[in-house]
C-alpha cells in the first residue's frame, strides 16, 4: 500500500464536508486524503518489479498551502485499521 509519508506546500486533506455533489446533495462525511492519493498514483508508475524507488510528480495543480503528514493519523477512536 502506498502511503505518504512527508509532504511539503500542500494540504494533506480536502475537506469536502458541506459542499454539494454534481447531484445536488450536501456531503456530510467526505474528506480526501490528497497526499495519499499522490503517492497512491506515484506507486501505479513505480512498477513494483522493476525496483523504482523514486517518482517524481510534477504540475499538480492544487492551491499551495501549509500542512503535515501528521494530519493524515486519526484519532485511535476514529480508525478503523489501527
Amino acid at each position: 500500500m502506498d502511503v505518504a509519508i512527508g509532504l511539503a506546500g500542500l494540504a494533506p486533506l480536502e475537506d469536502y464536508r458541506g459542499s454539494v455533489d454534481r447531484n445536488g446533495r450536501k456531503l456530510s462525511g467526505t474528506i480526501v486524503a490528497v497526499a495519499d492519493q499522490l503517492a497512491a498514483a506515484a506507486g501505479i508508475l513505480m512498477r513494483k518489479a522493476a525496483g523504482c524507488p523514486v517518482v517524481l510528480l510534477r504540475r499538480i495543480r492544487l492551491a499551495p498551502a501549509e500542512g503535515s503528514a501528521r494530519c493524515l493519523l486519526r484519532d485511535r477512536e476514529q480508525d478503523l485499521f489501527r
